[in-house]
């Protein structure tokens, strides 16, 4: 399932899509969309390279660039891809998430962002490994009620 943001960003230039699907399900939409994106682009004669923008909690995004950058640097070098990562000056209260934008062909696009959220996902179940454990060791504490987690998970 694909959901597009348009009435919360009413009139905005770009609008979120949301893709609820298995990993590679969510890897293949991403692809298909853009592969849309550039015809739509070709087709109106838009010149610019469009880029892909993945959102992300975060609470993720530490963990995806790495010591030093390393993760990044890693990614970027193995799908010949240019990423940038949006300041943390640009996080608040409403919006915890940060702007992942990957540069680069369809392909190498593709490639980065199955990358990107293959660490993004590992990271959440470790998450969620790690509150399950220690919910264990707090009795009666249900971390449902906290909202802490999204009901279900989202590729994108």
């Amino acid at each position: 399932r694909i959901d597009i943001h348009r009435k919360e960003n009413a009139g905005a230039a770009e609008k979120p899509i949301t893709i609820h699907s298995t990993p590679e399900g969510c890897s293949t939409a991403c692809k298909i969309i853009m592969e849309i994106m550039q015809k739509e682009a070709q087709d109106t004669k838009f010149t610019e390279e469009i880029p892909l923008k993945i959102l992300a909690h975060n609470n993720f995004v530490g963990r995806l660039i790495g010591k030093e950058g390393r993760n990044l640097k890693k990614i970027e070098q193995d799908t010949d891809t240019k990423i940038t990562i949006s300041p943390l000056q640009d996080l608040t209260l409403y919006n915890p998430e940060r702007t992942i934008t990957v540069k680069g062909s369809i392909e190498t696009c593709a490639k980065a962002e199955e990358e990107i959220m293959k660490k993004i996902r590992e990271s959440y179940e470790n998450d969620i490994a790690a509150m399950n454990l220690q919910a264990h060791l707090i009795p009666g504490l249900n971390l449902n009620a906290l909202g802490l987690f999204p009901p279900s998970s989202s590729g994108i």
